[in-house]
Order: C-alpha cells, then sequence, then structure tokens
C-alpha cells in the first residue's frame, strides 16, 4: 500500500462529499481541519467495500509489534532489526557516532523506497548510526485515530527506546530525528517527552490536519521549535496536508511551500488530478530531505519574509542557507525555487 494509491481515490471520494460550490482545495483549508479528518474517515467507510483499506477499533497487538526499529551504521550497513533492551544493540550501534532515526508518516511503512534510500544516502554521506522506524501496522488505520492516538503510541515507544539509547551511553544531543508528515508530528512529541533535549529534529512536510493552531490538545501534540536544540521544517504542501505556517528554529518553503510543486505540475481536469498534485507535493519534501544529505546537493534559499517578497527579488541582500542536515543553522524563514526534474536543483 502507498500514500499516492490510496489517496488518490480517496480525495477523488472527499471532493464529491463537498457541495457543489465547495471543491477540493476548500476541503482543504485549514480553516475545516476537523471537518478534513472526518471527512477522510467518512469517504473510506463509503470505499471500504470495494477499497478494504483502512482499519479502525481497539488495537490488541503489542507495542514492540506495532513498532519496530532497524538500525545500522557505516561498520554494519545492514538494516538489523533492533529491539528496546537489545542485548546485542552494540553490535548494530556504534555508541561513538551519533544517530538518525527517520520516521514515515500515514499509509506508509518502513519498507518503501523513499525512507530506505534516505537511511542508505545517510549512511554514505554522514559518518553515522541510522534507524528507520516502522509503524506500518499503525499507519494503516484512519486518519483520526492514527493522528490522535497512534502517534501518541509511536512516540512514546520511540521515547523508551530513545532513553535505552541514552542509557547505554548515546548523548541526546548526539540524537537527530527526521519524519514525514504523522511521522513528523511523533518526532516532534518525542521531543517534548525528552524536555528538548535532542539534538535536531527535521520536520518533512509536517501533517497538518488535526495539527493546524490553534490546538486544543496542546502544543506537546505538534512539533515546534521547543522540540529540541535545532528543528527544521520544509514545507511542500502548505495549507492541504502539510501545515500551513512553519513552526521551526528554520523553516524552508521551496517554491512558496505550496501545491502544486513545479514537478507536480499536470493538466487538470478534474479533482483526481489535483489531488495528484497535492500528493506529489505533500512526497516532494521527502525527495529534497533525501538528497540534500549529499553535501555536493546543495538546496539554497534565502531568508526572506514570503514568497511574494523573494518573488519580487527584494530579499537578494539576505543571508542564504541550504535545506537538510548541512544547515548552517542561522534561524528564520527560507525561500528557495527548485526545477521540474530530479534533482531539482533550480
Amino acid at each position: 500500500m502507498s500514500l499516492h494509491s490510496v489517496l488518490l481515490p480517496l480525495l477523488a471520494v472527499l471532493s464529491a462529499l463537498g457541495s457543489a460550490n465547495c471543491g477540493l482545495l476548500n476541503i482543504f483549508n485549514t480553516s475545516t481541519d476537523y471537518n478534513l479528518a472526518s471527512a477522510i474517515d467518512i469517504a473510506f467507510a463509503k470505499s471500504r467495500n470495494d477499497m478494504g483499506l483502512l482499519l479502525s477499533g481497539e488495537v490488541t497487538t503489542p507495542i514492540e509489534e506495532d513498532v519496530t526499529f532497524w538500525c545500522g551504521n557505516r561498520q554494519a550497513p545492514e538494516m538489523n532489526q533492533t529491539y528496546l533492551d537489545d542485548p546485542d544493540v552494540r553490535k548494530k550501534i556504534d555508541f561513538t557516532k551519533p544517530i538518525m532515526l527517520v520516521t514515515h508518516g500515514w499509509l506508509d511503512d518502513h519498507t518503501k523506497n523513499w525512507i530506505q534510500n534516505t537511511a542508505r544516502d545517510a549512511l554514505t554521506n554522514m559518518d553515522t548510526n541510522v534507524c528507520i522506524v516502522g509503524w506500518g501496522n499503525l499507519a494503516r488505520y484512519n486518519y483520526f485515530q492514527s493522528a490522535r492516538k497512534h502517534t501518541l503510541l509511536v512516540s512514546g515507544y520511540m521515547t523508551q527506546f530513545i532513553n535505552f539509547l541514552n542509557k547505554e551511553g548515546m548523548e541526546f544531543d548526539k540524537v537527530t530525528l527526521a519524519g514525514h508528515s504523522l511521522g513528523a508530528q511523533i518526532c516532534g512529541q518525542v521531543g517534548y517527552n525528552l524536555n528538548g533535549k535532542l539534538g535536531a529534529i527535521y520536520g518533512i512536510d509536517p501533517a497538518g490536519p488535526l495539527f493546524t493552531l490553534p490546538l486544543d490538545h496542546g502544543m506537546q501534540y505538534r512539533l515546534d521549535s521547543s522540540d529540541a536544540k535545532y528543528v527544521q521544517m520544509i514545507i511542500t504542501s502548505r495549507g492541504t496536508l502539510g501545515v500551513g505556517k512553519g513552526d521551526g528554529h528554520e523553516n524552508f518553503y521551496p517554491n512558496g511551500g505550496d501545491a502544486p510543486q513545479p514537478n507536480c505540475v499536470l493538466p487538470l481536469t478534474s479533482d483526481a488530478e489535483m489531488a495528484d498534485q497535492i500528493i506529489c507535493s505533500h512526497l516532494h519534501a521527502t525527495s529534497l530531505f533525501r538528497l540534500s544529505l549529499d553535501p555536493a546537493m546543495s538546496y539554497k534559499g534565502r531568508k526572506c519574509f514570503n514568497w511574494i517578497s523573494y518573488f519580487l527579488k527584494s530579499c537578494g541582500l539576505n543571508p542564504a542557507n541550504v535545506i537538510g542536515v548541512h544547515s548552517e543553522k542561522i534561524g528564520g524563514d527560507f525561500y528557495l525555487r527548485t526545477s521540474n526534474d530530479s534533482p531539482y536543483v533550480n
């Protein structure tokens, strides 16, 4: 199951649920945040007999089966499953090196190409440990349940795992988290649980629906700059599947942060094509983050007030900075253009 293959028919159903003059973009408007989550549930309930994709109800499997960790490093690059209180942890993790944990989002799992390639590229370009966090079983539930309940299950178990690594000698400030969509919000919850002690968190187009300010269930559920010593957000589907505004120390807005991103532009003949553009844009942030792990692949943004100011070239004298782990961490909002084709360097 892929995010694309599931969300494309879902969003077509969502558009049909709206009024004739409502349209998909209005459904996605962040002011209808809770309505969107409910609409997602309703849409899948209507189509479940045909699609059979989403789960609902109480989770009865043990957390250690639903949340798994797959770790490697340059000396042992194969990603081996690593357990909480694993007696063989030192065969899988080099405690003299830092560690990056990479987390997927809704309807995804740890076997997908983007997350496997991110782990591989991190090991190639950085002398670090990498752990992929898998929570694919919990990510197959309806969006409301996945966002409101299962993110807390995942972040709670991740917190236990990082505390275990800390007891084994891994300092908190040597821990980096990177998460896409709901995975980014999970990373924020872990950071909150650990009182902002982690070294860095990279929010890869953090999920917007149910995480749009103002929240009625507390900032601890949402990634923000208090969750680590450094928080970066890469926003590519602003106000639709992604958050409306970055809340990190640094926020990067490729092409203004809005869908569709240039590589996702298709001729629009229906809401299905519009949905395709939004999904593509939401996933585009994963490509930019992964490619930026290579220091030779520079996605340079300019510090600016907003996209219009950047577009009008009124920020040309402001500092520049790059997306990803090679950022100079100077703080602020950064805007940049990317190209239509991989590797998207403009």
